[in-house]
């Protein structure tokens, strides 16, 4: 789901402007980095909906459409690992700029907010299990990723705090 966000991010930059694109972007990126916060995720929507109105056409149907799939949304390791790897992905596709910076902290805000799923799963162990086996995968596959020195660094030391915030070992160092 956060590529998508960013791609109509980059959308509404071009259709609404820039100061409406950013406070998409900061929008999603509160709610990337804890998607059980209920003050998070009615903000997005919110800003989701109001975009759907204005906007009108691809964007405006984009838009409604994410907002449907924010509120269904159930928070799970799968969909937080899945989101992590899109963001990976969408980071490495970007150009240099704004969009690819917001993307990257996306990244980082997503790989943090792993330890969240601990606390509210039903088996806290497993879900654990789950998300360190996803950060750690996550560091491997970040230093094979186009990404400049100081995008690797940004992105493996949030990777390494996630991994210390669940309480694993510290085992992930830059290449």
């Amino acid at each position: 789901m956060g590529p998508r966000l960013f791609a109509l991010a980059a959308l509404i930059a071009r259709r609404q402007g820039p100061r409406v694109a950013r406070l998409l972007l900061l929008k999603a990126q509160a709610w990337l980095a804890d998607p059980a916060n209920e003050a998070t995720k009615q903000a997005l929507l919110a800003q989701l909906r109001s975009i759907a109105e204005v906007a009108g056409g691809a964007a405006g149907r984009m838009s409604a459409r994410l907002a449907r799939e924010v509120e269904k949304r159930r928070v799970s390791v799968g969909a937080w690992e899945r989101d992590l790897m899109g963001l990976r992905y969408e980071i490495a596709d970007m150009a240099p700029g704004p969009m690819r910076a917001a993307a990257l902290t996306a990244y980082t805000a997503q790989a943090r907010a792993g330890v969240h799923l601990i606390g509210d799963a039903k088996r806290p162990d497993e879900a654990r299990r789950q998300v360190v086996a996803a950060l750690r995968a996550e560091a491997r596959m970040l230093r094979g990723d186009r990404l400049s020195g100081a995008e690797r660094e940004q992105a493996l030391a949030a990777v390494e705090e996630a991994l210390a915030a669940c309480g694993a070992s510290r085992e992930v160092t830059p290449a």
